[in-house]
């Protein structure tokens, strides 16, 4: 995790891996396994998600498109503000948190979160 934010421990979820995916939920006893649901392939972890789940990856190439080759590691889409709107855009098209957090939308001007 030092690799995606040196300033661990974090309290944001993806940072930590304490959102709804398998891993996470396996962890806290609440699935059986934590395999990846959509492909079956691999442990369904924030990496796997945000970067290598097949079914994803239209997805990943829509919307981190913008972001060229720095939108294919973990430290610039949880950290970099220019990743921000990309990264919810993403989540919002695969509905993978549709029913725990309902459409995440970007605040309208993102530079103003970070500039605080």
């Amino acid at each position: 995790m030092a690799a995606v934010d040196r300033s661990l421990p974090s309290k944001k979820y993806l940072r930590t891996g304490h959102i709804p995916l398998q891993t996470y939920f396996e962890r806290i006893g609440k699935a059986l396994s934590s395999t990846c649901p959509t492909c079956g392939d691999a442990a369904e972890t924030v990496a796997h998600y945000l970067l290598t789940c097949p079914t994803y990856s239209l997805h990943r190439a829509v919307h981190f498109r913008t972001l060229g080759f720095s939108g294919r590691n973990l430290k610039t889409l949880l950290n970099s503000k220019d990743a921000l709107r990309p990264l919810l855009n993403f989540v919002n098209a695969t509905g993978r948190f549709r029913q725990v957090f309902g459409n995440v939308e970007a605040p309208p001007d993102i530079s103003l979160q970070f500039s605080l």
